[in-house]
C-alpha cells in the first residue's frame, strides 16, 4: 500500500519535484509474472514496478519496498517502534486497519463527539456513566502521548501516498516521510528517502514542530545534526 510520492507537509521545507519512474512499455510487461490463484486483491507493486502483485492482508509485514496493503489497511509502524522511518525503509511495519471515522452529521466540537460517547449528553449522572467518560478521557489523553505531532504527519503522509497511488496511479522514486522518535515527536535529522539510491536530501529540524532550523544547510553524507533547537 505504501507507494513512492512527495507529500505535502506544513513544515516549511519543500522538496524536490518527485522523480517520475519510467513507463512501464510491453517488454517490462511482458516479464511480468504471473500473479498467484487466489489473490484476495491485486495491486499494482511499488516503487518504479510495472507488475501486479497480491495485496498484503490484515498483520502482514510491509514497507516501503513491499508489496501494497490491501484495501482498508495500511501499513504502520509498530506500535513503540523506536525507529518507525527505519523500520518502514525496511520492510518491518504491519498492514493495519484504518480507523477512519464515518462522516455522520456530528457537532465535532460537541463535548459528546470529543469523547466518542454514543449517549445522551444529558444521561442520569450515575456512577457507570461517570467512569465511561473518565475512562474515554484517560484514552484521549494516552492516544494523544502516543501520537505526537510527528506521528500525526507520519500517519497522514502514509494515508496521502496510498490514495495517490490507488486513485491517480501516480508512481515516484523519491518521497518524505516524517522520522519520528519513540515519543512521537521529530528526531531532529530528517531526509528524504529514495528506492534507487541513498537518501536524496537530508536537514535538521526542531524536534517539536519539524521545522527546518532556520540558517541551517541540508546535511552532506552521513552527517548528524549537532544540536536539536526547538523552532516555536
Amino acid at each position: 500500500m505504501l507507494a513512492v510520492l512527495g507529500v505535502a507537509r506544513s513544515s516549511p521545507v519543500i522538496g524536490p519535484e518527485p522523480i517520475r519512474c519510467a513507463a512501464c512499455t510491453t517488454e517490462k510487461l511482458s516479464q511480468c509474472p504471473v500473479v498467484p490463484a487466489g489473490c484476495g486483491q491485486v495491486l499494482r507493486e511499488p516503487g518504479c514496478g510495472c507488475c501486479m502483485a497480491c495485496a498484503l492482508e490484515r498483520g502482514a509485514s510491509c514497507g516501503v519496498h513491499t508489496a501494497h496493503c490491501g484495501d482498508g489497511l495500511r501499513c504502520t509502524p509498530k506500535p513503540g517502534e523506536a525507529r518507525p522511518l527505519h523500520a518502514l525503509t525496511r520492510g518491518q511495519g504491519v498492514c493495519t486497519e484504518q480507523l477512519e471515522q464515518v462522516e455522520t452529521a456530528v457537532d465535532h466540537d460537541s463535548l459528546q463527539y470529543r469523547l466518542g460517547l454514543n449517549l445522551p449528553l444529558d444521561q442520569p449522572d450515575t456512577a457507570e456513566g461517570q467512569e465511561s467518560i473518565k475512562a474515554k478521557v484517560n484514552a484521549i489523553r494516552n492516544k494523544l502521548v502516543q501520537q505526537g505531532p510527528c506521528h500525526t504527519e507520519l500517519h497522514t503522509a502514509l494515508d496521502t501516498i496510498a490514495n495517490s497511488q490507488q486513485t491517480l496511479g501516480e508512481k515516484f522514486t523519491t518521497f518524505y516521510l516524517p522520522n519520528c522518535d519513540k515519543h512521537g515527536f521529530y528526531k531532529g535529522k530528517q531526509c528524504e528517502s529514495s528506492l534507487v539510491g541513498p537518501p536524496a536530501r537530508c536537514w535538521c529540524v526542531s524536534s517539536w514542530n519539524g521545522k527546518k532550523i532556520p540558517g541551517s544547510a541540508d546535511l552532506l553524507g552521513d552527517s548528524e545534526c549537532q544540536q536539536e533547537i526547538t523552532v516555536l
